[in-house]
């Protein structure tokens, strides 16, 4: 559709009407600005993109793995907790286990004057740092290792500490019945009660000292009470002092009768 002559707009003045396309030698294009002082047909250095240097590539790479090594030094700081921390809570929880049978076969201890050769009550603390232990007791179905004796509920039960395949020192309870002598026929029954242990004290109340002893001699009485410390695992600077420790006090039933 073509305006108006009276409405169409006025030409600029100098303008032709016609566009000119700039020769191409001389260095100026369409959408192109020219640059004083720059010479036609030669690009401008400043404008090219530039590269890395071997210089800069070495130093972006040594940053990056100085991050890496930090961020696996965290890494491995936090799995190697994690693991001390699962280690610590199955050992303490083990230590509870192992005297919640201490205590439940003493609690179950009998001894009677008739029968003194098999009922003696035998607490060796020639070794002040690991005691061992071994009375007779009529143990219920509940009791661990109970099923491997069926009927037979009056036990011997011995608690000592021995050296494992590892040459660490476990807390071992042996039990077989009360009456059978053990061979290879009727093996005693063993368990390892607890790992990695770094003490096992007795000791026991004397009414005539009020005060608590560490030896007990006579094999044909029961202590009032005794007093028994576990203690597993060690310190990192000193393997002597126990990384856990549990005490408790057990009252037995009955005395001799």
């Amino acid at each position: 559709m073509r305006l108006p002559d009276h409405i169409r707009p006025a030409a600029p003045a100098g303008f032709s009407g016609r566009t000119s396309v700039p020769d191409a030698s001389a260095g100026a294009w369409p959408g192109e600005l020219a640059r004083p002082g720059a010479s036609p047909g030669v690009e401008d250095a400043g404008n090219r993109p530039r590269a890395f240097t071997l210089v800069e590539i070495m130093v972006s790479l040594a940053v990056f793995m100085l991050i890496m090594g930090s961020v696996m030094a965290c890494w491995k700081a936090v799995v190697s907790g994690t693991h001390t921390g699962e280690v610590a809570a199955a050992m303490a929880q083990r230590a509870r286990n192992s005297m919640r049978a201490v205590e439940d076969s003493l609690n179950n201890l009998e001894m009677s004057f008739l029968n003194v050769r098999y009922d003696a009550f035998v607490a060796d603390t020639t070794d002040p740092q690991f005691a061992s232990l071994s009375f007779a007791a009529r143990l219920p179905a509940s009791f661990l290792g109970s099923d491997y004796f069926g009927d037979n509920v009056m036990r011997r039960v011995i608690f000592d500490v021995e050296k494992g395949p590892d040459d660490k020192l476990n807390l071992v309870m042996t039990q077989y019945p009360l009456l059978a002598i053990p061979s290879d026929r009727y093996p005693p029954k063993t368990i390892i009660l607890a790992r990695d242990v770094s003490a096992f004290v007795l000791e026991f109340w004397s009414p005539k000292e009020n005060d608590w002893l560490s030896e007990f001699t006579r094999t044909d009485q029961v202590p009032p009470m005794i007093r028994i410390t576990l203690g597993t695992g060690h310190l990192a600077h000193d393997a002597k002092i126990p990384f856990e420790v549990i005490s408790r006090v057990v009252v037995p039933p009955t005395v001799a009768h």
